[in-house]
């Protein structure tokens, strides 16, 4: 590889050939052009990922990437959307570590049949990835965190507190931690968020800071209570790995958190949703145990805290 271009030609362009149906111009102009087909609207997030901060300095890229991406994913999990493209800028060091995070881009575009529809490369002194990804869902039915209702249950959709654990591990040098793989690898909740959706459920979000942080955020948006149950917390399998500090405030999770009216709960539980609390009036997160609110201290990440 001799320069920019061919590099982007021979790391990305040519090892994702997938383009979309409803791509009209892709990766190689100076922007994608894509139809969004009748009945359907587009949902669009984007994240950054940077070395030293949402990584380990010693973790692999390749890794780092799929983490990266997968990330991203996540949000169009929570929105209910079918994951359709990426777009992606790196930053890189240099050309072995473009290659190395090529790698797990790579890698997750051929697992989720993703199209990578355009983007940039760019040499500097930090790693990191900018990743912007979108997907399709029917008009008017996304997810929203503004759709919880009183009364409604509270259902967890995947672990938390095992990628904290995870981190804690990797950072205390422990090669064999049981929890390191929670960490290095991010499962977005692609096919659960879509059938969240189909069975009509209204309200969802993504944790990734933290559940009681992310749990406010929703809270707020729909201006109602949550009620999160400590002892349904400790029921849960992750809570055999880790802590409940973890588990409430330790981040980078990817799991997926909803609100439902009762009559949902066999469908959920046939998600293997597990359901964590209900809502109730009010406007804010409280962890309750036997019927009375424990006083907490933890909060969840925030970049400028």
């Amino acid at each position: 590889m001799k320069g920019e271009f061919q590099a982007i030609e021979a790391l990305f362009r040519k090892r994702v050939p997938f383009c979309h149906e409803t791509t009209y111009l892709s990766n190689g102009d100076d922007a994608s052009v894509h139809d969004i087909p009748a009945g359907f609207s587009l949902a669009i997030s984007t994240d950054t990922a940077v070395e030293g901060v949402h990584w380990p300095s010693d973790m692999p890229l390749d890794v780092a990437a799929k983490r990266a991406v997968c990330a991203a994913l996540s949000d169009l999990a929570a929105m209910g959307a079918k994951a359709c493209w990426i777009w992606l800028s790196v930053v890189a060091r240099d050309q072995r570590a473009l290659q190395d995070m090529s790698d797990g881009v790579v890698e997750v575009c051929q697992q989720y049949q993703l199209e990578l529809a355009g983007g940039d490369t760019v040499s500097a002194a930090v790693n990191m990835l900018n990743v912007t990804v979108g997907g399709l869902l029917p008009q008017g039915k996304a997810l929203s965190r503004t759709k919880a209702l009183v009364g409604d249950d509270i259902w967890l959709l995947g672990d938390v507190g095992l990628s904290a654990q995870g981190l804690e591990q990797w950072l205390n040098g422990d090669s064999a931690g049981d929890c390191i793989t929670f960490f290095q690898h991010i499962q977005p909740q692609l096919e659960q968020g879509e059938a969240l959706l189909n069975m009509g459920v209204l309200c969802c979000m993504d944790i990734s800071d933290g559940l009681l942080q992310d749990a406010s955020h929703l809270a707020a948006a729909s201006q109602v209570g949550l009620w999160i149950e400590q002892e349904k917390l400790k029921r849960l399998k992750c809570y055999e790995k880790t802590s409940l500090s973890k588990m409430l405030a330790g981040g980078e999770d990817y799991a997926l958190l909803c609100t439902a009216p009762v009559l949902m709960r066999r469908q959920l539980l046939q998600l293997q949703a597990q359901r964590i609390g209900s809502c109730h009036v009010g406007n804010a997160v409280k962890l309750m145990h036997q019927g009375q609110e424990v006083k907490l201290e933890i909060q969840g990440y925030d970049h400028f805290a």
